[in-house]
């Protein structure tokens, strides 16, 4: 592969990444924050690993790790943000990841261009199935009735919560341990 096709389909893929992430950036009010880690981790690591492989099949090691984790772990922050702190991280060590193994991949497949060929078709197609999957998990979670936490601030799925009645109003929370911290001192 010469180097302004990996060129010219990472910019694509970089591109196509930042689209699905903005429009995933529209729901940030009713995400959860593992939903949130999960869209940094996937544009992340996705993004990371299809840059890092085509860049790779281009040129050298290092310049397909280095190109394939800056993107990989810059993708993974920016829209890891949706899921907090842990979302960054997590969004960043994914993309990191990514770079690298996609890197590692291009370089070692590089010697035979057939090779390279149906590696390249296979990863945009797997690359383009997981960002349709990621867009589609976020759509059906949207579904799903969310509460916020009257103690920590966490959002939690109606189903998945524990709940307490008090003063007429039913309150959610996500872990016992808010239920006897709101029992202790509803006021608060």
């Amino acid at each position: 592969m010469n180097l302004t096709l990996a060129a010219s389909l990472s910019l694509a893929a970089v591109l196509l990444s930042a689209g699905v992430g903005w429009y995933l950036r529209r729901f940030k009010s009713a995400l959860t924050e593992m939903l949130g880690m999960m869209i940094g981790m996937t544009l992340g690591m996705m993004t990371g690993i299809v840059v890092g492989y085509l860049v790779g099949a281009a040129t050298d090691m290092f310049l397909s790790n280095l190109v394939g984790v800056l993107v990989g772990v810059g993708f993974g922050i920016a829209f890891g943000r949706l899921g907090g702190l842990m979302g960054m991280m997590d969004g960043a060590m994914g993309g990191m990841m990514g770079g690298m193994m996609g890197g590692m991949l291009g370089v070692m497949l590089q010697y035979e261009t057939t090779y390279v060929a149906i590696t390249a078709v296979f990863m945009i197609a797997l690359y383009m199935m997981a960002l349709a999957a990621l867009v589609r998990l976020v759509r059906q979670a949207l579904v799903v009735t969310f509460f916020v936490d009257p103690v920590c601030g966490m959002k939690v799925d109606a189903s998945q919560v524990i709940t307490l009645a008090h003063g007429g109003e039913t309150y959610y929370f996500c872990a016992p341990a808010c239920r006897e911290a709101f029992v202790s001192d509803p006021g608060r």
